[in-house]
C-alpha cells in the first residue's frame, strides 16, 4: 500500500520551471526595492493615474494568460491522448496479430523488436534528429532513411502485407491489422503538427510585453500605500504570473526532456513489456 504523502513532499521539489523562475523574481524584487528607495524623491513619482493603468493593464494579462494557458494545456493533453492512443493499438496490433497470423516464435521475436524500436524513434525524432542505428534492434541496420519512424512503421506494413501474400491471413484479417498499422503515422503525424506548429509570434510578443510593462510600472503604483512591503509582494506577483507563463511555454511542445514534458521514455517502456508479454511470453 502506498504510503500518503506528506505536506512537505507535496510542495517540494520546486517546479522545473524554477531556476528562470526565481532569476525573474531576483530581479524584479530588486527593481521594487529601487522604486522604494528613489520613491521620496517626487521627481520620480508617477501621476495617480498609473494606479488605473496598472489595474487596466493586470485585467488584460488576466485574460490573455487565461487563454495562453488553455491552449498550451490543451496541446500537452493532445500530446498525451496520442500517446495513450499509440500504447493502445500496438497492444491490439501484438494481440491480434498472435491469433490471427499465427506467428512462430522467432517471427513473434522480430515483430515485438519492431513495434518496441518504432515508440523509441518516435521520441528521438521529436526530440531532434534521429539516425537509425540509433534505435534499438537497427544498430547494424545499413539503411539512411530521412524519417525514421516512416521506415520502421513501413517495415511493419511489410510484414503484415508478406502474411497476407503468403495467404497466412486472410482479406478480413488483413484489413483489421492494417486499422492498427495505420495507427502508427497518424500518431506521428499528429505529434509532428503539435511540434512544428507554435503559437503566433504576435501574440506571444503582446503577452510578454505586458508582464514586463505590469512589472515595471506596479511598484510606482503602490509602493506609496505599502512602502517596503511592495517587495514581498512583487515577488508573488511575479511568482504566479511569469511563473504561468514559463509553466505555459514549457507545456506546449510536450515532447521534450523536462520535467513538465510528457515521460515518454515511460510510454517507450510500456509498450515493451507488453509485446514482450504478449508475443514471446505465451
Amino acid at each position: 500500500m502506498e504510503r500518503p504523502r506528506s505536506f512537505r513532499s507535496w510542495i517540494w521539489p520546486p517546479p522545473p520551471i524554477a531556476s528562470r523562475l526565481w532569476l525573474a523574481m531576483l530581479v524584479s524584487t530588486a527593481y521594487a526595492a529601487g522604486v522604494w528607495a528613489v520613491h521620496p524623491n517626487e521627481v520620480t513619482v508617477l501621476p495617480a493615474w498609473t494606479t488605473q493603468l496598472a489595474v487596466v493593464n493586470t485585467a488584460i494579462l488576466s485574460l490573455l494568460i487565461s487563454f495562453r494557458t488553455k491552449v498550451a494545456y490543451d496541446r500537452w493533453w493532445e500530446g498525451r491522448m496520442l500517446w495513450g492512443q499509440l500504447v493502445n493499438n500496438l497492444r491490439n496490433l501484438c494481440l491480434k496479430t498472435r491469433e490471427l497470423a499465427q506467428p512462430d516464435a522467432v517471427e513473434r521475436r522480430a515483430f515485438a523488436a519492431l513495434i518496441t524500436a518504432f515508440p523509441v524513434a518516435l521520441t528521438r525524432h521529436l526530440r531532434g534528429s534521429v539516425q537509425l542505428n540509433d534505435v534499438p534492434h537497427f544498430e547494424k541496420d545499413p539503411a539512411t532513411p530521412a524519417h525514421v519512424p516512416a521506415y520502421i512503421a513501413g517495415k511493419v506494413i511489410a510484414v503484415v502485407t508478406a502474411w497476407r501474400a503468403a495467404d497466412r491471413i486472410d482479406g478480413h484479417a488483413h484489413q483489421i491489422l492494417d486499422t492498427h498499422t495505420s495507427t502508427f503515422m497518424d500518431v506521428c503525424g499528429a505529434c509532428e503538427r503539435i511540434r512544428n506548429t507554435p503559437l503566433p509570434t504576435s501574440y506571444l510578443s503582446l503577452l510578454r510585453h505586458g508582464l514586463v510593462f505590469g512589472f515595471l510600472i506596479a511598484p510606482w503604483a503602490v509602493v506609496e500605500t505599502i512602502g517596503l512591503w511592495i517587495l514581498p509582494v512583487q515577488a508573488i506577483v511575479v511568482y504566479f504570473m511569469f511563473g504561468i507563463e514559463l509553466t505555459a511555454e514549457a507545456v506546449e511542445q510536450p515532447f521534450g526532456a523536462d520535467g513538465d514534458d510528457l515521460p515518454l521514455e515511460t510510454y517507450c517502456e510500456t509498450i515493451r513489456r507488453s509485446a514482450e508479454d504478449i508475443l514471446t511470453s505465451s
